[in-house]
């Protein structure tokens, strides 16, 4: 496998653990103001779909979708990257559910399964009040000399990727200026938005063109990871951005693109297909 294919699939899954700053940028809220009203339980329902380019060449899909129905919540994902004309083939799905009480977030479970063309395994994860409780990580793995060790105050206070992506954002003027301590079962890192501009989003074949926020990512690692070239890039990277596009009517900013930049190329991960649904709310649908 090549090492700019390695580097790819690194920094594509640096994109997805991305989007778990989307929900968190405007403030945590189990319904969003907008359509708290007409619904009686305050169920919702979000799927979205997203292409994954590495410099400008189609290499993956993603899917999430995610449910929350009064104070619980559950979501599931799905990436598939093929490179080298499928010479390297990477799939994984992610299941996560848990609880939203008083604005704040608690995951109980997190399942994450991978199969690639070298080798598979999983990482299965359980909380209790914002700290991992058990961990199970297949395949063992032995850490080289650049290895930066876990200790036990790094899982206190996370979440895990998928089920930061749960928290919808509310109603604000900008959704950058926040931070999210992120635990995925191997690295604790933190991703911090900064804001950078407003951008114009083009009209997709729903006709509607309208101004997107822009922030800067900041990827911060603390632990769990290899001190090494690539992730000293990533995060001394001051390129990392996330596009946030408005829904006024479900009263939520929706995840529009990631771009990274790296030693090997640029990593983008931008919307295809975005829908949202609840009780008293007509179905919203965009597609680009």
């Amino acid at each position: 496998m090549s090492s700019s294919s390695v580097r790819g699939r690194r920094s594509a899954a640096l994109a997805l653990a991305a989007l778990a700053v989307f929900a968190q940028s405007a403030g945590l809220s189990p319904v969003p103001p907008a359509i708290a009203g007409p619904s009686t339980d305050g169920s919702l329902e979000i799927s979205g779909k997203y292409s994954i380019y590495f410099n400008g060449f189609d290499i993956g899909t993603v899917r999430i979708d995610q449910r929350t129905a009064g104070r619980t919540y559950s979501a599931s994902s799905e990436v598939q990257i093929s490179a080298l004309l499928g010479a390297f083939r990477w799939k994984g799905t992610t299941r996560s559910a848990g609880t939203l009480a008083l604005g704040a977030l608690e995951p109980s479970g997190y399942d994450f399964q991978y199969e690639g063309s070298s080798k598979s395994g999983s990482v299965r994860m359980g909380f209790t009040k914002g700290t991992v409780t058990s961990l199970t990580a297949i395949p063992e793995t032995i850490e080289p000399d650049d290895f930066v060790p876990l200790k036990e105050a790094h899982v206190k206070s996370v979440v895990d990727p998928l089920s930061a992506i749960v928290a919808v954002s509310r109603p604000a003027a900008d959704p950058c200026g926040r931070k999210l301590a992120i635990f995925d079962g191997k690295q604790r890192f933190d991703l911090s938005l900064i804001p950078a501009r407003r951008e114009a989003i083009s009209a997709g074949r729903d006709g509607a063109a309208v101004e997107g926020l822009v922030c800067r990512i900041k990827y911060t690692p603390i632990a769990g990871y290899r001190a090494n070239a690539d992730t000293r890039a990533l995060s001394e990277s001051a390129g990392i951005e996330v596009t946030f596009r408005p829904i006024p009517e479900a009263g939520l900013w929706a995840p529009y693109r990631v771009s990274i930049p790296t030693m090997a190329g640029t990593v983008t991960l931008e919307t295809t297909r975005y829908d949202v649904s609840a009780p008293g709310l007509a179905e919203i649908a965009l597609v680009d």
